[in-house]
């Protein structure tokens, strides 16, 4: 019997107390399986790891571009749809682009973050780790049990001072930024297009002001290319909207989920703290066992597909024309058929490769810039507080799209 958009097999619900609980029940259906997400749209959602990457490499059959959703196209969507914005973005955004229109945004991106601007940054971000983890230290000090949020204090500011750093902003506007953002990314509040537009309308002035006064920044840079390597006025602005999204939000993830990890195995801690495994691997182990994406929309579908020809185990699954799909990172993270019997186990000595910041021509351009941020923020850390305890509920953002955290109370016992 052929398996169809018409026969969801879970219903993904942003208030689930355990998303990863969730990918493990579509992920034991196949690798490439129907979904119910808020609203009643149904999508498939690519749980395997060799599927995933059979479909983020296929950008002729699996596009980028929301033309080709029929549901869409056809009007059938809910008009208040939470998740609309960031399964259809407004605008040429580079996350809704294949080919050559693709490497024409990316190719001024890369020219900006070059490897030695990243590599630039890391007097910043060890600057702004010490001054952050003094300032945690005050506050539990103050604290009558000495608990704080690690979250608000740390794994926010951080990220968002080293993008507003590269991007050229102020710190007196990250508030109002984190705001939007966290609007974006609520599905629950269903004005994440109101959010969107904020946020474009926000970059807009951003640009002008670099334009008239520029810095020493990615922007500034981006700006003063030659007019034909140069990106149009709008299409800068959208793509610096997915550069300042995808450099903030998915590392506050990163490093809250790796504290969490990290603070309760005292002997993987102390493997790292003496040398013998290197902080790099706590970063990708966290990026793979709990990636700060859970599921990644959206790729389209432009012909039938049978899905036998995306992975051996998809067979009997009939992929229509025009239906939507989205990456499960969080599940392909812990697919037992690349990592084993042993996926679901978090061990830094592990050190395998995966695939959460993407694959193909799509790969996540900061991934360095991530890489680099956990490493010298973790490291300091536990350097600092090696008992360092997580306490109390850590609660779940309202969202299937971000693996995330309202909150994450820390204790600091003193070192």
């Amino acid at each position: 019997m052929a398996l169809t958009l018409s026969g969801p097999i879970h219903h993904l619900d942003p208030l689930s107390p355990n998303l990863h609980e969730d990918a493990a029940r579509m992920r034991a259906h196949g690798p490439i399986v129907p979904v119910e997400l808020p609203g009643g749209v149904v999508m498939w959602a690519v749980t395997g790891d060799e599927a995933g990457r059979n479909v983020l490499k296929d950008s002729d059959r699996f596009a980028k571009s929301p033309s080709y959703w029929k549901a869409l196209q056809n009007g059938e969507l809910p008009k208040d749809w939470p998740l609309l914005s960031l399964a259809a973005p407004a605008g040429n955004a580079i996350t809704v682009v294949d080919g050559p229109e693709h490497r024409k945004l990316r190719r001024p991106l890369s020219q900006a973050l070059t490897a030695r601007r990243v590599e630039a940054l890391t007097p910043v971000i060890a600057a702004l780790v010490e001054r952050l983890l003094d300032d945690l230290e005050r506050a539990a000090d103050k604290a009558e049990d000495g608990v704080v949020d690690f979250r608000s204090l740390f794994a926010w500011p951080l990220p968002m001072g080293v993008i507003g750093h590269l991007l050229g902003v102020d710190e007196a506007d990250h508030d109002e930024l984190g705001r939007l953002y966290t609007a974006l990314f609520d599905d629950t509040l269903g004005d994440g297009r109101d959010a969107e537009l904020s946020l474009h309308s926000w970059l807009d002035e951003h640009v002008s002001r670099l334009e008239r006064e520029p810095g020493d920044d990615m922007i500034s840079a981006m700006l003063a290319l030659p007019p034909e390597d140069r990106l149009p006025r709008e299409d800068l602005v959208v793509t610096m909207y997915v550069v300042l999204a995808a450099g903030h939000e998915t590392t506050t993830h990163l490093l809250v989920n790796a504290v969490r990890a990290l603070s309760t195995r005292p002997e993987q801690r102390d493997l790292l703290l003496s040398g013998e495994v290197p902080w790099e691997n706590l970063v990708e182990e966290t990026m793979r066992w709990d990636s700060p994406t859970a599921n990644f929309f959206t790729r389209f579908a432009t012909e039938d597909i049978d899905g036998a020809d995306v992975h051996p185990a998809a067979e009997g699954v009939r992929i229509a024309e025009g239906d939507p799909v989205f990456i499960s990172y969080i599940s392909m993270g812990r697919d037992p058929e690349r990592y084993g019997p042993t996926a679901g186990a978090f061990d830094v000595r592990r050190g395998e490769t995966h695939t959460s910041f993407g694959y193909g021509a799509h790969f996540c351009i900061g991934s360095p810039l991530a890489r680099l941020e956990g490493r010298i923020a973790l490291e300091r850390i536990f350097s600092r507080r090696p008992d360092l305890e997580v306490v109390g509920d850590v609660p779940r953002s309202p969202s299937i799209v971000v693996n995330s955290h309202t909150r994450l109370d820390v204790r600091l016992r003193p070192a």
